[in-house]
């Protein structure tokens, strides 16, 4: 048996003038294709920094300066016992809630809008006003004393007067065209119906009420409204009054207004005060009957 080796042997062979001559032509292909690889990314590079350069440009041009404005909120209209009451009513009867006065302490007019949410027909909803009434002097107008107070709808589907002395019948008396131009009172009875006070052909609901400006009224802070008094009722026959008996009238301490709306306007630093007045049907069911006012 014959045992050999077999060895490997790594031949070099050297280069020929052809070779290198192909060595450097590869060479210098690669060396142009990468400079052509750089000139081709600065000009793709150098376009999107000019783009994006007018950009900054055109963003910074949108306006010439910002700024920011803090915006102070004055409310003059401030409402005092509008919280939740409750109120104690017998079927078949009417009750009252609690007094509400909506003041307005800005220096302009201002309209409120007061309503309810109850739908049902147990409960009917309006809204009551008491105003003090009081013997004047008969030439300066000045209050002397006396008071009666009664109670009036505000707001409601019907105007009505309580508390009017025996004797007495409560009148509406409009300034119409002139301060100085008398056409005659409205009488008013239990229910006058449903016209809104004052009308709009009276000087004291208007723009050029002089109510507060005449020197008559010195203590009146509402300044639009209708004047209601008290009057003998032998004094007063078919709307018209007699004078000659002035001096036993009752005259209004302020304006009122009455509005089927809900809308009530008030003076600037003056008030408005009035209670929920609820009338329950006497088939209403024992319970409790929530009713949501809102003040607009």
């Amino acid at each position: 048996m014959k045992i050999f080796k077999l060895s490997i042997e790594k031949r070099i062979t050297p280069f020929t003038k052809k070779d290198v001559r192909r060595f450097k032509i590869n060479n210098m292909e690669e060396k142009i294709e990468n400079i052509e690889k750089k000139k081709f990314n600065k000009k793709f590079i150098l376009p999107l920094m000019v783009v994006f350069a007018i950009g900054l440009v055109v963003a910074g041009a949108m306006f010439y300066e910002q700024y920011v404005v803090n915006v102070n909120v004055n409310q003059y209209i401030i409402i005092d016992g509008a919280t939740t009451q409750v109120a104690d009513c017998d079927a078949g009867e009417s009750c009252l809630g609690g007094d509400v006065t909506v003041s307005n302490t800005g220096s302009t007019e201002k309209t409120i809008h007061v309503s309810n949410d109850y739908v049902g027909s147990d409960i009917q909803t309006s809204y009551v006003g008491e105003l003090e009434m009081t013997r004047k002097g008969l030439t300066d107008w000045i209050p002397i004393g006396d008071l009666v107070t009664i109670s009036y709808t505000t707001i409601g589907d019907t105007f009505e007067v309580s508390g009017v002395p025996d004797g007495f019948t409560a009148v509406y008396y409009p300034n119409k065209n002139t301060y100085d131009y008398y056409d005659g009172v409205v009488v008013l009875s239990s229910k006058v119906g449903s016209n809104n006070l004052p009308r709009v052909d009276d000087l004291n609901g208007g723009s050029s009420s002089e109510y507060c400006t005449n020197l008559f009224n010195p203590t009146a802070t509402q300044c639009k409204g209708a004047k209601l008094w008290l009057i003998p009722s032998d004094a007063v026959t078919s709307n018209v009054i007699n004078w000659a008996r002035a001096s036993e009238f009752y005259f209004e301490t302020e304006l009122i207004q009455f509005n089927t709306n809900g809308d009530l306007v008030i003076s600037p630093h003056s008030s408005v005060t009035f209670k929920p007045l609820f009338e329950v049907n006497e088939h209403a069911l024992g319970g409790n009957y929530p009713v949501t006012i809102t003040i607009a």
